[in-house]
């Protein structure tokens, strides 16, 4: 309180100053400032106290923290500075092509002697370009979750355990560089590699960001096939199930989340549609998906369920049918679709046309019709005959139009829509990978088929089955 005038030297200027000559204190005074300010800059940096780089129209750190930029008054107030250092001020708003690049801020001798416009621009950036936004230093838990990741998680993303996957090389450096350099890739990074405490926060973000990636879909330059990564995406919850365990899903009261209808594998096999079954029949030795024939009949398993209960209208169970069921397709057929085989493209434009149903979950319009659009033309001429289902289904937008494109009969009407029920009394109840109801037994702390009579079928007596109860002059043979 003894000396008011070194408490604000800059903002209550003395009027018996002489002219360019600041009081000899500047100098000390300024080497002990508690936190930077800024003057010229914006009024968000003005607010938060840190230093803006005064950057047109907008600032970076309002960049970064996507706020508005707004910036005061160019004129000067009126003051009792005389004429000849406003001045001086003004030629040094003018002389600098980037304002941001002018230490207005710093009243020093040495800041005077920059802003003049006598030295380089590129000394100038060295002196007052600075990053600010700064995020929080990594501690020792983040690096525990940083190595985590490297030695064990990254590795559960390959479908390929061989020791020489490249997938594995990019996951765990390329990546980790690129979120050196992007905060919220390395968030998402420590994500996965979390405490088992957090994994009901890590297990809701994988379920919402299956929604968040949905975006792309509606962006007219986004990657083409884009529907190969969000079935990838899909996977990944099944993924992070299998790592937090499911007495943990259990534990979280999350687990209606992840609700399935339970699949009949028997009786959905045979709705598959015979287009589908031809062309896969076709497949000769020497044929480089031969060897992945049990893997597609396992998926257009799944898809033939979709047939089977679409029969019963577009409830919302047969709507829940639709969004889940990328969760239900093997990992191989994933990487066969990664591949771009056209067989397994053909079979996710099938799937692709029921993306069209669900018209009332907002996140999943126009993914059906843009990954129609991306497949069947990707797909080359000599595969057009096994995609007249999906070439049709571009251009209907009824739901009950699209069922009769599915079926293939224009007459076709489905019965009264079926109700999603959930008994608050009931037992609970999931379904595994092949569409089984099972019940969790918290007392045992496992999971037991509910009825295993009725959904207890093989893969392989299930397809023998259907080589029996085809057309006699129907050859199939997986």
């Amino acid at each position: 309180m003894d000396h008011p005038s070194s408490a604000q030297p800059c903002e209550q200027p003395q009027p018996d100053s002489p002219v360019g000559s600041p009081p000899a204190s500047d100098k000390p005074y300024h080497s002990k400032r508690p936190h930077k300010k800024s003057r010229s800059g914006c009024r968000n940096c003005k607010a938060r106290k840190v230093k803006c780089d005064e950057a047109r129209p907008t600032c970076r750190s309002c960049t970064l923290r996507k706020a508005d930029c707004v910036y005061p008054n160019p004129n000067p107030p009126a003051s009792s500075n005389n004429s000849n250092n406003n001045n001086n001020n003004n030629n040094t708003f003018h002389a600098s092509p980037e304002p941001s690049l002018t230490p207005q801020n710093d009243p020093s001798p040495d800041s005077i002697s920059l802003s003049s416009g006598d030295e380089p621009v590129e000394e100038i950036c060295s002196l007052t370009v600075q990053p600010l936004f700064r995020p929080r230093q990594m501690d020792a838990t983040d690096m525990k979750l940083l190595w985590f990741y490297t030695s064990s998680t990254s590795s559960s993303f390959s479908v390929d355990e061989g020791p020489q996957n490249p997938i594995n090389d990019i996951l765990r450096n390329r990546l980790v560089q690129i979120a050196f350099k992007t905060p919220f890739l390395m968030d998402s990074l420590f994500g996965l590699a979390i405490r088992p405490e957090d994994y009901p926060a890590l297990i809701a973000n994988s379920l919402l960001l299956t929604a968040l990636s949905s975006q792309n879909f509606r962006d007219e330059d986004a990657k083409k096939l884009y529907i190969i990564d969000w079935m990838i995406v899909w996977r990944g919850i099944g993924l992070v199930i299998d790592l937090m365990g499911v007495e943990k899903l259990m534990d979280s009261g999350l687990y209606g989340l992840f609700n399935r209808p339970p699949i009949n594998i028997e009786q959905a096999t045979h709705h598959i549609p015979s287009t589908l079954l031809i062309m896969f029949n076709s497949i000769e030795p020497g044929d480089p998906d031969y060897l992945d024939v049990q893997t597609y009949y396992e998926t257009l398993q799944f898809l033939g369920s979709l047939y089977q209960h679409l029969q019963d209208g577009f409830g919302p169970i047969m709507m829940l049918r639709i969004i889940t069921w990328l969760t239900f397709v093997p990992r191989r057929f994933v990487q066969l679709a990664r591949e771009h085989r056209p067989r397994a493209l053909i079979v996710l434009a099938y799937y692709s046309a029921f993306l069209k149903l669900p018209q009332d979950v907002w996140w999943i319009n126009g993914v059906g019709q843009r990954s129609l659009q991306d497949l069947c033309e990707y797909l080359g001429l000599e595969w057009q005959q096994y995609l007249l289902v999906p070439h049709m289904a571009r251009f209907v937008g009824d739901e009950l139009e699209i069922g009769r494109v599915l079926f293939e009969d224009p007459s076709w009407s489905p019965k009264a829509p079926s109700r999603l029920r959930l008994d608050p009394n009931a037992a609970v109840t999931l379904v595994d990978e092949t569409g089984r109801r099972v019940e969790w037994i918290p007392a045992e702390k496992k999971l037991v088929l509910v009825d295993s009579r009725a959904n207890g079928s093989s893969t392989a007596t299930t397809l023998e089955k259907l080589k029996q109860d085809l057309n006699p002059n129907f050859t199939f043979d997986p």
